[in-house]
């Protein structure tokens, strides 16, 4: 007949340590039940700008939508136009370009011509012949010959005046032009250095509010820390006390072997022959 052996193993905390687990597992329930921990924290995670991050900005912002040239635009605008404008030489200059004549032309005209004729009839006069013919066109002769290269030498003499002028008002209103373009290269640099100024400084202040804010991050991230562990601090005890019973009881165990035959035959057979061995 056969025999059958069997083994049982059991690993439990030993009897000193199941009061912890049962204290643990009742203190679980409870504050499962009641709602405490677990819970979402609503208030937000994210920290507000700084007031002086938000100056920063405002500065960024008024910068590029409007450079602020109050102080320099009137003064280089104004030197602008004077240089546009006519100059004053080109207002002196401006009834001798357009070809004015000499208002003393004439009456030193008439003075050469009046001397002239008193000579012409003086001539004839001495020799007996004034009132003639012969006389009267040597006058008319004579007179017209001074008038004709007087009027000829005004003529050149305005014509080269007109040249003159005009250079010289051309040479004023370029130096004129120039001027207005100095100026307004002048007024763009200083517009610019002005641009650049206000991003400095809104770089600057920037940075300074940078740095406010990450503190303003730390301290909101160490309130909402603060709040989960006072949310969960129940929870956490109760984590210790359950690290406790755990270690406490360790990996205590008990094993229990049973053995049953169900030949008793056999056993005597195995008892007789040890006795007959002897």
């Amino acid at each position: 007949m056969s025999s059958k052996t069997s083994s049982t193993t059991e690993n439990k905390p030993p009897a000193w340590a199941k009061g912890l687990f049962k204290q643990s597992a009742a203190e679980a329930g409870s504050l499962y039940n009641s709602g405490v921990g677990g819970n979402a924290y609503t208030g937000s995670t994210v920290a507000d700008l700084s007031g002086t991050t938000m100056g920063g900005i405002n500065q960024l912002a008024t910068a590029g939508a409007n450079t602020n040239t109050a102080g320099t635009r009137p003064l280089f605008q104004g030197i602008g136009a004077a240089a546009t404008g006519p100059s004053f030489a080109e207002q002196n200059l401006s009834g001798i370009a357009s070809g004015a004549d000499n208002p003393y032309f004439e009456r030193a005209l008439e003075g050469q011509l009046g001397k002239t004729a008193s000579q012409v009839q003086s001539q004839f006069a001495g020799a007996g012949r004034y009132g003639s013919g012969a006389n009267t066109g040597a006058l008319t002769s004579e007179l017209g010959n001074i008038r004709s290269g007087a009027l000829s030498n005004q003529w050149n003499q305005n014509i080269q005046n007109q040249l003159a002028a005009t250079g010289q008002m051309d040479s004023a209103r370029q130096a004129g032009l120039g001027l207005g373009l100095n100026a307004t290269n002048a007024m763009a640099g200083q517009d610019q250095q002005q641009f650049q100024n206000a991003l400095t400084g809104a770089g600057a202040t920037l940075q300074a509010g940078g740095l406010l804010d990450s503190q303003s991050q730390k301290q909101l991230s160490d309130q909402v820390n603060s709040w989960y562990e006072s949310d969960n601090a129940d929870w956490n005890r109760l984590g210790l006390l359950q690290s406790a019973a755990a270690g406490a009881a360790g990996n205590y165990g008990t094993q229990t072997s049973r053995s049953s035959s169900s030949n008793p035959m056999g056993a005597l057979g195995a008892v007789g022959s040890m006795f007959g061995g002897k």
